[in-house]
């Protein structure tokens, strides 16, 4: 986020909410955390691993998947394989989410999450590519967008916290034009999102 785009958000949350303004002051300019260096497949692991967990025990569970992979001198992704599932599922993954790891593999395996072909597709081919794998919704999808292909403009609707915290924000007079302010952020909507998860992890 560059200063100027910083003053721009500022100046917008000034016309509808005074204290997402102070947040933004407060935090300063934000970036998009950059994942390409660990590949599509196991950033889309890592982030289904995530689904519905708290940070914390995401963190955990992954953690143990790669020890596992690494203590079976396997990469990731292809240590997800039918032989393996009584290990990742010990390491606390649920079987739904175990059997979209298997689908990541066989992706990989395919040429279906080769990074280079997925970057060529438009955002919409690209959803539509990543949403036919087994487990990957449109909240994993929109995470990819921001955090592996850099996509600035994703508002991650079904993301409650983030979706909460703004609509917290706009306050009762604005509430009812939650899509036309947040309309305003665009192309920049990702941005405004990684304020809404960083006003959350500093509010005690």
């Amino acid at each position: 986020m560059t200063p100027i785009l910083h003053r721009r958000f500022i100046n917008l949350a000034g016309k509808f909410s005074p204290e997402l303004q102070a947040h933004m002051k407060r935090i300063g300019p934000v970036d998009l955390p950059n994942r390409k260096h660990m590949g599509a497949a196991q950033f889309l692991a890592q982030v289904i691993i995530g689904q519905q967990l708290s940070t914390k025990a995401a963190r955990t569970i992954w953690q143990r998947i790669k020890t596992a992979a690494r203590d079976a001198d396997e990469r990731i992704p292809h240590f997800f394989r039918e032989e393996n599932i009584d290990v990742i599922r010990a390491c606390g993954a649920s079987g739904n989410k175990t059997k979209a790891l298997l689908a990541i593999n066989e992706a990989t395996l395919d040429g279906r999450l080769a990074a280079a072909k997925l970057r060529r597709l438009d955002s919409e081919e690209r959803s539509a590519a990543l949403l036919g794998l087994h487990g990957v919704g449109q909240w994993t999808v929109d995470m990819a967008s921001m955090f592996y292909f850099g996509d600035t403009d994703i508002w991650p609707i079904g993301d409650l916290s983030v979706s909460r915290t703004f609509r917290d924000l706009l306050g009762e007079q604005h509430r009812h034009r939650n899509d036309e302010i947040l309309a305003e952020f665009s192309p920049n909507r990702s941005y405004l999102a990684v304020y809404m998860w960083r006003i959350v992890e500093s509010v005690p």
